[in-house]
């Protein structure tokens, strides 16, 4: 979601690192607008996408998060441990969202329910 102080950027503005995530997972699909938020401590790159895919990236280029409001995520972007603990509780559920952090992971499934694990991919919240 666009926040008042995101500033449209071009495609070319991005940092190599997601032009080449971009142009290895994502060249099929159409790139509605891209925007950068700079605050004190980080700059974040948004590109959303016309079919509801949305990846933020750090100033470096790695992606921090992705979600998708229309569909599912692919699970190529999941760890395989959270993978295995949401299918072992949550069976036939997909994932809306990821969001990566220094020390753990958030994810949102298809069943609006929010899960943190921490690093060692522990389960340690559940936020319905």
């Amino acid at each position: 979601i666009a926040k008042a102080d995101d500033k449209p950027i071009d495609y070319e503005q991005l940092p190599s690192a997601a032009k080449s995530f971009i142009e290895a997972d994502f060249a099929r699909q159409t790139i509605s607008y891209i925007t950068k938020d700079t605050d004190l401590l980080d700059t974040a790159y948004n590109v959303h996408f016309t079919n509801g895919l949305e990846i933020e990236f750090n100033s470096k280029g790695e992606w921090k998060e992705i979600s998708c409001t229309s569909s599912s995520i692919d699970n190529k972007y999941i760890p395989r441990q959270i993978i295995e603990a949401v299918a072992s509780r949550w069976p036939g559920e997909k994932f809306k969202k990821i969001e990566r952090y220094k020390y753990s992971y958030e994810v949102e499934l298809t069943n609006s329910l929010e899960l943190k694990f921490d690093k060692k991919f522990r389960l340690t919240e559940i936020d319905d």
